[in-house]
C-alpha cells in the first residue's frame, strides 16, 4: 500500500481493531470482505498524522508541521455515532512532549508533559473507557481522558526503589519511560485491581496506582516494551482474564512474563526487542487460550510466538520504521501492518500488510 509523497519517513502506527459493520444484505450474501474497513493511523518524522483506510484511500489529520510524531494510539471513539461513519480517536504524541486527541478527525484536547512523549497505552479503566495513558523522556506520566487530565506522577528514581540493598548498584541519573501499559493483577484479597506498569529506560519496572508507586521490579537489562494480556498458565476460568499480565521485551532480547507481581521468564530472540503485541489466540484458531505474542526487534525480523515458543518469523527484504499487528483485517485473519521507507528517500513510503496465518501454515 503506497503512502502519498511528501509526507516525510513513517514514524509510528496504530491499527484500529474495529471493521465496520457490514449491511446485513452483504452479511446474508457471505460477507464481502471488501467492504469491511480496517482503519491505520500513521505518523511520520515531519509531524504528519494520516489515516490510511484498507481499500487503500487516505484522510489526513494534521499536514507536517516540522515536530515529529513518536507515539500513535488508535482507540475507539469516545463520541457516539453510527457503525458506518465510525472513526477512531486518534492519541497523538510528538518530540515536544505534546499529547493531542483528535476526535471525529479534528484535534478536540491537547496536554504538554515535559519531554519527547516515550510511549501511549490505552488504561483499563471500565469507568472512562476512552482513557489512556502517557508516559515521557523526563519519566513523567499521565492518565488521561479526552477531555482532561486525572493524574500525574513521576516515575522514582533507582535510588527510591523498594529494594534498598541494591540503590547503591542502582545509581542512575535518569528515569525516562520506555514503554507503559495498563494491567489487572490480583490484590493481597485476589481482588482484581488495576494497575499501571511503567518501564525505565534505566533497567527498571515500576507499578503504580492511581498515580502512586507500590512496587518495583528490577531488571539486569534496560526494558524496551511493555504490553498486557494473558501468555501463561491460562484456565478458560483464570481469575484474571485477558489482561493480567505483562509481557515485557529488552535489550538483550529477553522476553519476560510479570505475573502476580514475580517475573517469570518466557522466552529469548535473536535480537534486541523494539516492541511487543497481544493477539488473542481465537484470532488465529476457534478455541481460547494464552495470547499469541508478536514481537518486533532491532532487525529486519518479526517473531511470532505462542506459550513461550518462537513459532513463526517474518523477515522482509528491509527494516520496518514502524511495526503493529491487527487481530483482524478487513475479515481476513490476524496481520502485521509495517511501515518502510526507502534508503535515501525519507518522502515517500509503503505499509505492509502481512497476513500471521499465512506466516503460520
Amino acid at each position: 500500500m503506497a503512502l502519498p509523497s511528501g509526507i516525510g519517513t513513517v514514524t509510528a502506527v496504530s491499527t484500529w481493531p474495529f471493521t465496520r459493520k457490514v449491511p446485513a444484505a452483504i452479511e446474508a450474501d457471505g460477507c464481502d470482505s471488501s467492504q469491511l474497513r480496517t482503519t491505520i493511523a500513521i505518523g511520520t518524522d515531519s509531524g504528519c498524522i494520516m489515516l490510511v483506510y484498507s481499500d487503500g484511500t487516505t484522510s489526513v489529520l494534521e499536514d507536517s508541521s516540522g515536530t515529529s510524531i513518536l507515539q500513535l494510539l488508535a482507540q475507539d471513539s469516545s463520541a457516539p455515532m453510527a457503525d458506518e461513519h465510525s472513526v477512531p480517536d486518534i492519541i497523538a504524541g510528538d518530540a515536544d512532549g505534546r499529547v493531542s486527541v483528535y476526535v471525529w478527525g479534528r484535534v478536540f484536547s491537547q496536554t504538554t508533559l515535559p519531554a519527547p512523549i516515550a510511549s501511549l497505552a490505552p488504561e483499563l479503566n471500565p469507568h472512562t473507557p476512552s482513557s489512556f495513558l502517557a508516559g515521557d523522556m523526563s519519566g513523567t506520566i499521565a492518565s488521561c481522558h479526552v477531555q482532561e487530565t486525572t493524574w500525574k506522577a513521576q516515575l522514582e528514581s533507582a535510588a527510591a526503589c523498594n529494594d534498598t540493598s541494591q540503590r547503591k548498584q542502582m545509581e542512575w541519573l535518569d528515569s525516562a519511560v520506555s514503554s507503559i501499559c495498563s494491567v489487572w493483577l490480583p490484590d493481597a484479597h485476589k481482588l482484581l485491581t488495576s494497575y499501571v506498569l511503567a518501564a525505565s529506560a534505566r533497567g527498571f519496572i515500576q507499578l503504580l496506582a492511581h498515580g502512586t508507586p507500590v512496587h518495583t521490579v528490577t531488571l539486569t537489562t534496560p526494558a524496551t516494551s511493555v504490553c498486557s494480556g494473558a501468555f501463561i498458565g491460562y484456565t478458560p476460568d483464570s481469575l484474571a482474564g485477558r489482561h493480567s499480565q505483562a509481557i515485557i521485551g529488552d535489550e538483550a532480547g529477553c522476553l519476560w512474563v510479570l505475573s502476580s507481581f514475580e517475573l517469570v521468564p518466557y522466552a529469548q530472540v535473536d535480537y534486541p526487542v523494539t516492541r511487543v503485541l497481544a493477539l488473542p489466540l481465537r484470532a488465529f484458531v476457534d478455541q481460547d487460550g494464552p495470547d499469541v505474542v508478536v514481537c518486533a526487534t532491532r532487525s529486519d525480523t518479526v517473531y511470532i510466538l505462542h506459550q513461550q515458543q518462537v513459532v513463526a518469523m517474518y523477515s522482509p527484504e528491509y527494516w520496518p520504521t514502524a511495526v503493529d499487528a491487527v487481530a483482524d483485517f478487513r475479515g481476513l485473519g490476524p496481520a502485521l501492518v509495517l511501515a518502510e521507507s526507502k534508503p535515501g528517500d525519507s518522502q515517500s513510503g509503503t505499509l505492509h500488510i502481512v497476513s500471521l496465518n499465512a506466516q503460520l501454515d
